[in-house]
Parts: C-alpha cells; structure tokens; sequence
C-alpha cells in the first residue's frame, strides 16, 4: 500500500490536471440529481458530443415544468 502521504500527493495531482482538462459540460452546471442522471443514462447509449444537444433539449423542456 501507499504511505498516506504519497496518497496526499497523487490525489492533488490528480485534482490539478483534473482543473486544468476538464470539459466544460452542461450537466456539472447543476446540481439537480435527476439531470444529472438522466446525463448518465444518455451517455450510455453514445458519445458525449452527441448527447450535448439532447441534454440541452431535455433541460429546456424540464426547466419549463
């Protein structure tokens, strides 16, 4: 096992490049977990660039209810 202070390090590395490549993607904009959900169960079915619009066209009718 890592020393807890290895463990420390790598988990802020991981968390900087995380900062610095994530996508901007529209369902980290909410916290609403049935979005968030619904995110997941479309991004099973295909690629991310394809469900963006979808997803936006789910939060615009959902916002409306």
């Amino acid at each position: 096992m890592w020393e807890e202070k290895k463990i420390a390090s790598f988990r802020e590395k991981l968390l900087a490049w995380y900062d610095a490549h994530k996508r901007d993607l529209p369902w980290r904009r909410t916290q609403d977990p049935y979005k968030i959900w619904i995110s997941e169960i479309m991004l099973q079915q295909t690629r991310v660039d394809t469900v963006i619009p979808y997803y936006e066209r789910f939060r615009l009718v959902s916002d409306d209810c």
